[in-house]
C-alpha cells in the first residue's frame, strides 16, 4: 500500500503548527509523506511599506522556524514562495492558483489543509480562494479531500455578520500528540503570545481540550471536510 500523502498550503510559517500541529504529528506517526507550502514571508507585512529587503534576516529567521519544526515533525517537503505578508489580496489570484497548482501536479496529495475562508487575515482568505480554485475536481487530479483548519487570533476574531462561521464537521484526536504538538509551538517562540491572547500556549491547549470534549476524546483538531471524493 503506498504512503498517504498530506499537503498543507499555509500562508504564513507558523500557520501550520497553530492550524494543525497535533494532526501533522499524527499523519507523520502513521506514516504519511508531508509536504507544506507557505505562501507569503510572514514579516514584512509589519512595516507601512512593503521592504522585505529591510526584514530579511526576521524573513530568514521565520524560514529557519519552519525548517526546524518541519524536521521535529516529519515533513519530506518544505517550500517557500515569499510572497508579501498581508499584502496576498494584491496579487493575481490566478498566479497564485497556478504556483499552487504546479504543487499539486509535482506532489498529487491524497488530502490538502488550507485556511478557512472567513479569517480576519487577508492572506488566509487570499490563500483559501485560491486553493479552492486549484483544488476544482477535474478528472486528472484525485486529491481525495480538502480540509480546513482554524488559527487562534484569525477565525474566531472574525465578525459573524460578514460570512459564514467556522463550523468543523470533522475531528482529529491529538491526545497522543498533545505534549509534543506544545514541543512543536517552541519552535516559533517569536510568535507565540501571553495569555489570555488566543496564541497563547494556555489559549491553544484549552480550545484543543474543548475540541476533544465536543467529540468525546481528551484533545483534538477540528477541521472543515469541504470536499470529500472516494476513487
Amino acid at each position: 500500500m503506498s504512503k498517504l500523502k498530506v499537503l498543507v498550503v499555509a500562508s504564513h510559517p507558523d500557520d501550520e503548527i497553530l492550524g494543525m500541529g497535533g494532526t501533522l504529528l499524527r499523519h507523520s506517526a502513521e506514516g504519511a509523506n508531508i509536504s507544506v507550502m507557505f505562501m507569503s514571508d510572514g514579516v514584512t507585512g509589519r512595516d507601512f511599506i512593503y521592504d522585505p529587503k529591510a526584514r530579511a534576516s526576521e524573513i530568514q529567521n521565520r524560514k529557519d522556524m519552519a525548517l526546524k519544526a518541519g524536521e521535529f515533525f516529519g515533513a519530506d517537503q518544505i517550500s517557500f514562495e515569499d510572497l508579501p505578508n498581508l499584502r496576498m489580496d494584491q496579487e493575481y489570484i490566478l498566479e497564485l492558483t497556478k504556483r499552487i497548482e504546479r504543487r499539486i501536479d509535482n506532489f498529487n496529495p491524497d488530502i490538502v489543509y488550507t485556511h478557512f475562508s472567513n479569517d480576519t487575515n487577508i492572506d488566509h482568505c487570499v490563500t483559501h480562494r485560491a486553493c479552492v480554485i486549484a483544488l476544482r475536481p477535474t478528472p486528472e487530479r484525485r486529491v481525495s479531500a480538502l480540509r480546513l483548519f482554524e488559527i487562534g487570533s484569525s477565525t474566531e476574531y472574525a465578525a459573524p455578520m460578514s460570512g459564514d462561521g467556522f463550523m468543523p464537521n470533522l475531528f482529529v484526536d491529538i491526545s497522543a500528540f498533545s505534549d509534543k504538538k506544545f514541543t512543536l509551538l517552541k519552535c516559533y517562540e517569536d510568535e507565540m503570545r501571553e495569555f489570555p491572547h488566543p496564541r497563547s500556549e494556555k489559549a491553544i491547549k484549552s480550545r484543543d481540550i474543548y475540541r476533544g470534549a465536543s467529540v468525546g476524546v481528551g484533545c483534538a483538531e477540528a477541521f472543515m471536510e469541504i470536499r470529500r471524493i472516494i476513487f
